[in-house]
């Protein structure tokens, strides 16, 4: 039986971006993860939430948790081209690729 190894993308987008921008940078990002090799376990948007700091000075973003999953261990070279990827996005305040052992195990307070 092949393992899966599973990965969280947490990601902030600017708050202020209309409704469909939104979705076509969904979509792009999708595109992303894919091609670094990871196929979509769960999507959660948790819209737009208040920062505890300002980030780029903004006070707002628009949350979205991926759970990802990969057939194949994760390489550095696929975190990088993510990582590269997201960072020239300018509607990306903040973003965070990390591994996790079991998606069921990841405990998030929603309510901040």
């Amino acid at each position: 039986m092949e393992s899966k190894y599973k990965y969280e993308l947490m990601l902030i987008l600017k708050p202020s971006l209309p409704e469909n921008v939104r979705v076509s940078i969904l979509s792009k990002i999708d595109d992303i993860i894919s091609s670094g090799g990871l196929s979509l376990a769960h999507q959660d948007n948790w819209g737009k939430r208040y920062l505890s700091y300002p980030i780029k000075k903004h006070t707002e973003g628009y949350y979205i948790i991926y759970n990802l999953e990969s057939n194949s261990e994760f390489v550095t070279e696929n975190i990088e081209k993510i990582n590269k990827a997201l960072g020239i996005m300018s509607e990306i305040i903040r973003f965070s690729v990390f591994s996790v052992e079991n998606f069921s195990n990841v405990k998030v307070q929603k309510n901040i």
